[in-house]
């Protein structure tokens, strides 16, 4: 261990992080986090499939105009229709409060948008020229991502040209940083959830056959690393805005490509929310922050 790392390590955790419990297989998910509807199913084997894009396909760039789309490009840019089909998970969104089971669309590292009804296509307007990353998966209310083989699907496609900006490899390891983002109520953050998903290798413990492990900083928290593929939440985070920078690494040195070390950020709104109640037992401790090698730690957000 280096001494910047073991100064680290030394130093007190504000902010305490929990493993969640795993969710029931099927039937009534009970919502772990306050303000959200409880969850349901699956009924089977997760499946989501993207019908489009197709994969490379080249969709034709709009005339330029003023104004930003969400992959940066004018408000008449690329216009992309995405269209999902998805098995054994049921989407749905309660009246009251506005939550319910959806898919999480994310283009490239755009935050997600969200998708409660699959009868219709999501239409991104005003995509920049080049070439995009979209990544679909299922989560419940509260956002949690549905952790199966095949409920996770990405494709790549290109607007006007082909640039391979935004082109991860096939099969290589993949990290799709899930939650926390946006505002956050004060009164749902005395636990935050801390979720992601990683294709391509199993976050494991270092030196296990293909595995990688997921490394976060928090503000100006110590660096800390996870070795298993969550969820989890974290607890005593403060009112205001934070950021935080999560990357996929393996035996200490980061992964390439270009969604493996994102930075981002939320912010937790109003009247700060009371202490999370002590867990019934003692979860297992996260890992000793990480020692990469040189330059190889997380920079921090």
């Amino acid at each position: 261990m280096t001494k910047l790392h073991a100064i680290a390590a030394a130093l007190p955790l504000a902010v305490a992080l929990t493993v969640a419990p795993p969710a029931a297989a099927e039937g009534e998910v009970k919502s772990p986090l306050p303000g959200y509807v409880d969850g349901r199913g699956p009924t089977g084997p997760v499946e989501l499939t993207i019908v489009s894009p197709k994969p490379d396909e080249v969709i034709p760039l709009a005339a330029e105009a003023s104004g930003a789309g969400p992959g940066g490009g004018g408000a008449k840019g690329g216009e992309v229709s995405i269209r999902l089909e998805l098995k054994n998970f049921e989407l749905y969104r309660d009246e009251k409060t506005q939550t319910g089971q959806h898919v999480h669309i994310v283009l490239d590292n755009v935050r997600h948008f969200e998708q409660f009804d699959l009868t219709k296509a999501y239409v991104l307007r005003g995509i920049a020229k080049g070439t995009h990353t979209l990544r679909v998966f299922p989560a419940r209310p509260w956002h949690e991502s549905i952790k199966e083989p095949k409920a996770f699907a990405t494709v790549t496609f290109h607007v006007g040209e082909k640039n391979g900006k935004y082109a991860p490899e096939a099969g290589a390891p993949l990290l799709t940083a899930n939650a926390p983002q946006g505002k956050i109520p004060a009164a749902a953050s005395a636990k935050l959830l801390f979720d992601f998903l990683v294709t391509g290798c199993t976050v494991a413990p270092e030196g296990t056959q293909d595995g990688c492990q997921v490394r976060y900083k928090l503000d100006d928290q110590p660096e800390v690393t996870v070795t298993t593929p969550g969820p989890f939440y974290w607890e005593n985070v403060a009112p205001g805005k934070h950021r935080y920078i999560v990357a996929l690494s393996r035996d200490g040195k980061l992964l390439p490509g270009p969604f493996n070390a994102p930075t981002l950020a939320f912010e937790i709104v109003g009247a700060a929310a009371p202490a999370a109640p002590a867990a019934p037992a003692a979860p297992a401790a996260p890992a000793a922050p990480a020692t990469p090698a040189a330059g190889g730690g997380v920079p921090a957000p």
